[in-house]
C-alpha cells in the first residue's frame, strides 16, 4: 500500500509557516488529494493538471502561493519560483516473498546481481539486498548523477545507476511492474535484465520484449528516412527542457538535406501538434513519450537519440537525461 508521511508534511510546512499551499499529484494519487487538503490549514489550492515525475512541477502555475507540496516523486536538482516539497510516496509491500519464491531462476542466471527499482519501493531494498547476500549472492546497488537522489533508483529518463555497476555484474534485477524501466537498464548497459514483479510474485526475462522494442523502434526511424519535414519538439517543463538536444538535432537534419522546426509547448500529444503539416516528430523532451505514445501519432516519432541512427548504423542507444 502506497504511504503518505503525512505528519513529516506537517512538519516541513510549518517550517516554511506558508499561508497559501499548492499540492501538486500524479494520476495516481489525486484520490487522496481532498483527504490531504483537509488535513492542512492553509489557504490550499491543487493544481488538476497532468504531473509526470520530478521534472513536471507546477510551481510557474501555483507561484502565487507560498509554496508548492509535489508528490509521489524524488527531488531533481532544478530552480523554482517558489519553495517545492516533495514528499516521496512509498510503497510498504516486502520485497522479500518474491525473491524467495524466484530464488533457484536467479541462481541458474550467476550470482552477481545489480539490484535496482523505482522510488516507491526504495526504502525495501535494503531488506532485498541483505536477503540476497544472505542466500549467497553478490549484490550490487549502484549511485546515480545528481538527477537520482538514492543508490539504486532509476528514472524513465536515467540509468546511471546501472551503467555504474554493468561490469561487476551478470545480469540486473528490476523490481517493480511494467516493461518501460528495465528495458531502458537492457538497452543502457546490453546486460540481460529480470523483471521481478512483488505484487505477482512472478519474475520475466526481458530479451524478448527488448528484441519486439528495438524491431518496432528501426522500423519506424527507416520510415522516418523517407519524411521531409520533421517537428522537433521542445517541452517547456523545467526538467524536460532540451533545446540544446533540439538545435543539434536540427543541424544533423539539415546535413540530412530535411527541414526542421523547432516547436515549444508544455503538454505534447497529437491534438497539441495536429495542423502543422509534419511529416515526423523527434522528441526533445521525455524518451517516455516517443515510445510509449508512438501508436497515438500518424507520423514517426524519434526520440533524440534515434536522429543519429538515421544517417549512419551503430548500436541501438537509449535516450537518456542528465547522465546515462
Amino acid at each position: 500500500m502506497l504511504q503518505i508521511d503525512r505528519e513529516k508534511l506537517l512538519k516541513e510546512l510549518r517550517k516554511l509557516n506558508p499561508k497559501k499551499v499548492g499540492l501538486q499529484f500524479p494520476e495516481g494519487l489525486k484520490s487522496q488529494a481532498l483527504e490531504i487538503a483537509d488535513l492542512l490549514d492553509y489557504e490550499v489550492y491543487i493544481y488538476g493538471g497532468n504531473t509526470y515525475g520530478a521534472c513536471d512541477v507546477a510551481d510557474e502555475e501555483l507561484r502565487f502561493c507560498d509554496c508548492l507540496v509535489h508528490f509521489g516523486h524524488a527531488e531533481i536538482p532544478l530552480k523554482f519560483a517558489i519553495p517545492v516539497l516533495f514528499v516521496e510516496v512509498f510503497d510498504d509491500i516486502d520485497l522479500v516473498p518474491s525473491l524467495k519464491k524466484n530464488l533457484d531462476y536467479l541462481e541458474k542466471k550467476g550470482k552477481k546481481i545489480g539490484l535496482a527499482t523505482t522510488v516507491q519501493h526504495i526504502p525495501q531494498l535494503k531488506n532485498a539486498e541483505s536477503f540476497l547476500r544472505s542466500s549467497g549472492f553478490n549484490v550490487y546497488i549502484g549511485e546515480g548523477t545528481e538527477r537520482i537522489k538514492y543508490e539504486g533508483q532509476v528514472l524513465g529518463c536515467n540509468f546511471s545507476v546501472c551503467t555504474s555497476i554493468e561490469d561487476k555484474v551478470n545480469y540486473f534485477l528490476y523490481v517493480g511492474t511494467g516493461y518501460f524501466h528495465p528495458l531502458g537498464i537492457s538497452l543502457n548497459t546490453g546486460k540481460e535484465v529480470f523483471l521481478i514483479d512483488p505484487y505477482a510474485k512472478k519474475i520475466e526475462n526481458l530479451e524478448h520484449e527488448k528484441a519486439k522494442l528495438l524491431k518496432k523502434r528501426y522500423a519506424l526511424i527507416e520510415k522516418a528516412k523517407s519524411a521531409e519535414k520533421f517537428g522537433l519538439i521542445v517541452s517547456t517543463r523545467k526538467g524536460q527542457f532540451r533545446m540544446k538536444e533540439a538545435l543539434c538535432a536540427k543541424k544533423e537534419m539539415e546535413k540530412l538535406g530535411k527541414k526542421a522546426y523547432i516547436f515549444l509547448t508544455r503538454e505534447i500529444s497529437p491534438e497539441k501538434l495536429r495542423g502543422f503539416d509534419l511529416d515526423a516528430y523527434v522528441i526533445c523532451a521525455c524518451p517516455r513519450i516517443a515510445i510509449d505514445d508512438q501508436l497515438r501519432y500518424d507520423v514517426p516519432v524519434l526520440t533524440v537519440s534515434e536522429v543519429s541512427l538515421m544517417s549512419r548504423s551503430r548500436e541501438y542507444e537509449f535516450d537518456v537525461i542528465g547522465g546515462s
